[in-house]
């Protein structure tokens, strides 16, 4: 069931006296439930040039407050999509594991899932 723990992480942003910026990230742990990626998300993010490799399901959609990253036995993932489940009252994150900061998060990729993603199904 929902016994594995997650670190979901929050980005906090400061400048340098430069006016560079630097980015670092708070985590909270959450217990989740990990699964596969199903062959039809896989198929319908990769159009969209995403890579899922994992799901994450919450068992109360209330734990999730919008983080874009979080990590899991020492891999870093990029939440990609969000799916809201109103009759179990839980959330399922699809994720894209993190390679570096190169891989987009959902912010960065509009396109996939605007007219799923963060709605409430029941």
């Amino acid at each position: 069931m929902y016994d594995d723990i997650i670190t979901l992480k929050t980005a906090t942003v400061t400048y340098d006296s430069a006016g560079n910026e630097i980015r670092a990230y708070v985590g909270r742990d959450v217990f989740a439930m990990p699964r596969g990626v199903y062959s039809n998300e896989f198929y319908n993010a990769a159009q969209a040039g995403f890579k899922p490799s994992i799901t994450f399901t919450l068992s109360n959609r209330m734990e999730y407050q919008g983080e874009k990253r979080l990590s899991f036995h020492d891999t870093e993932y990029a939440v990609i999509r969000v799916d809201w489940d109103a009759q179990r009252d839980s959330v399922r994150l699809v994720c894209e594991e993190r390679i570096g900061d190169n891989v987009p998060t959902i912010e960065d990729r509009a396109d996939y899932g605007k007219a799923d993603s963060m709605k409430l199904r029941s």
